[in-house]
């Protein structure tokens, strides 16, 4: 697993932005087959959201996804099941940005301001130090099959996040229980993960629960717990 972080001045990512967009609300899932987010709308999480199994989902440079207020079972997430895929590739002048409801996206927003939404959660087949090998991922109901992680393909992939901001998240499910800003259960080898930041989360930055991901280029700030945690 490697880690090359470059420590970029994170308003490189905070832009001004004029949208003159549709707001559509997404509850449940966000499709099925080849599901497409274009940067001319603003989505909006309502609760937890899930690219379901075999469903592959691509999400336009610049689009904006913002997770409504709602805490515990209610909490606003994007999580992408084992066997689905996620293209969220965004580029450096316009990056993909997931925040909560109320960000105006100026900039304003102060660093302390944490745990207004859920995060993004991916999921995936390869291995973990672990027995049964399976586990269910924390943030996500155990009753929900579409939260467990792992398996036995460490080159399974799920898919390209680049060039993504993910800010001000990690509501609490439970006592001690936060979602963080990006979770990466069992991910394949395969995934490509590059241009990421986790800006203000309550919980953890960036969080593996085994797998074989890498990442390049990641910059987490001003998180209540750790930036990087590894389990």
């Amino acid at each position: 697993m490697n880690f090359k972080l470059l420590f970029l001045n994170s308003l490189s990512f905070l832009f001004i932005f004029s949208i003159y967009a549709d707001d559509i609300t997404i509850s449940n899932n966000v499709g099925v087959g080849e599901v497409y987010w274009a940067s001319d709308n603003t989505y909006h999480l309502d609760g937890g959201v899930f690219v379901d199994a075999g469903t592959t989902h691509y999400i336009e440079a610049g689009t904006v996804i913002k997770g409504m207020p709602g805490v515990g079972q209610e909490s606003s997430y994007l999580c992408v099941a084992r066997g689905a895929k996620l293209y969220a590739e965004g580029t450096a002048d316009a990056p993909i940005i997931f925040t909560f409801e109320q960000d105006p996206l100026d900039g304003s927003v102060p660093l302390t301001t944490r745990g207004q939404w859920g995060g993004l959660i991916v999921l995936g087949y390869a291995t973990l130090n672990s027995i049964p090998g399976e586990s269910a991922v924390e943030g996500i109901p155990t009753n929900d099959p579409r939260g467990i992680y792992g398996g036995n393909n460490d080159t399974d992939n799920s898919g390209v996040i680049s060039y993504v901001s993910i800010r001000h998240g990690g509501t609490e499910i439970g006592a001690g229980n936060e979602i963080n800003g990006l979770t990466l259960g069992g991910v394949g080898s395969e995934t490509s993960i590059n241009n990421v930041e986790v800006i203000a989360n309550m919980d953890d930055g960036i969080e593996f629960f085994g797998g074989t991901v890498s990442i390049q280029h990641a910059f987490v700030s001003a998180c209540g717990d750790d930036s990087f945690d590894y389990d």
